[in-house]
């Protein structure tokens, strides 16, 4: 499924790296249902977006290096980042 990272700039901890905000991506794999650590760190057991649950899926996804980089990307690079289902909409 594609799926794009959300542009999030929260404040404090967040586990999504900005070179993949607002990229579009392809799940490769579902690695679970989990706490968010962007929740629990510094004892907040608030969802940083409004909605997400305190547990949530977490997804590794697969962004080409062009979507990221354009096409000065070195052809067939892709980087795989985990990203929790909070981080993520359909694209």
């Amino acid at each position: 499924q594609r799926v794009r990272a959300l542009n999030l700039n929260p404040q404090g901890h967040t586990r999504l790296p900005r070179y993949v905000r607002g990229h579009a991506g392809v799940i490769q794999a579902v690695q679970g249902f989990h706490v968010c650590p962007d929740h629990s760190s510094q004892n907040r057991h608030q969802p940083p977006v409004e909605g997400a649950d305190v547990a949530e899926w977490l997804y590794s996804v697969r962004f080409e290096g062009a979507e990221l980089w354009g096409p000065q990307a070195e052809t067939g690079l892709s980087v795989s980042v985990d990203a929790w289902e909070s981080y993520l909409e359909r694209a």
